[in-house]
């Protein structure tokens, strides 16, 4: 069974999700994440254990146990997508939709959905080295983990706005993953209200490849 934000005051939904939140959930996703060694726009798509291919059915795994556990309410698959990226020409991002209670309603004063993304690739120094180790913990498994953890607390919830859980790929070579699904909603007259994006969200290390906490 789930709750309605609509017959609850929205301050008590809000501390209820924030109470919800599990930090040893979101390093089991990071260690987890890490395990793939790399999740480079370019790397293998065909191992179970290494490489974008594995960690996007990982992600997508971890949406759908999420919908399974609240009555399956969350709409889980991939926006696919074709460029020719670091010699690899079609793109998957990983996507889950909790549609809103004002979904097909002909008026509406919660127009637009909203988008709470992360890039889930990763890089080297050079953008397409798909055979270096990438493991990506800050940028961006810390902003990957938190959509995911996002989508377990909120899935409970019903609220006017559909909420789209987002994880993209190739924001590394281009933010080529993002502007896919811009397109997308663009291409099919899909309003968008915000965009709730996390980029290296969590970490203590600075670099040249990384922003500063």
């Amino acid at each position: 069974a789930y709750s309605s934000s609509a017959s609850a005051n929205p301050q008590d939904v809000a501390i209820a999700i924030e109470a919800d939140i599990r930090p040893d959930l979101l390093r089991t996703y990071l260690e987890e994440m890490s395990e793939f060694e790399t999740r480079n726009t370019g790397s293998d798509t065909m191992s179970n254990s290494r490489g974008i291919g594995a960690a996007r059915k990982w992600a997508h795994d971890r949406f759908q146990e999420i919908s399974d556990a609240n009555d399956n309410r969350l709409e889980v698959g991939y926006l696919s997508w074709e460029r020719t990226i670091c010699n690899v020409d079609r793109h998957k991002n990983i996507v889950a939709i909790l549609p809103g209670s004002s979904l097909g309603a002909t008026t509406t004063t919660a127009a637009g959905i909203v988008i709470v993304e992360a890039h889930f690739d990763s890089r080297c120094a050079t953008g397409c080295d798909a055979s270096c180790q990438a493991h990506g913990m800050e940028d961006n498994g810390s902003g990957s983990a938190l959509v995911l953890e996002l989508a377990r607390v909120m899935a409970p919830y019903q609220f006017e706005r559909t909420i789209v859980f987002m994880l993209t790929v190739a924001e590394e070579q281009g933010l080529y993953g993002a502007q896919a699904l811009a397109n997308y909603c663009a291409n099919n007259q899909i309003e968008i209200a915000a965009v709730l994006n996390n980029d290296i969200v969590g970490g203590v290390i600075c670099g040249e490849t990384s922003s500063p906490p």
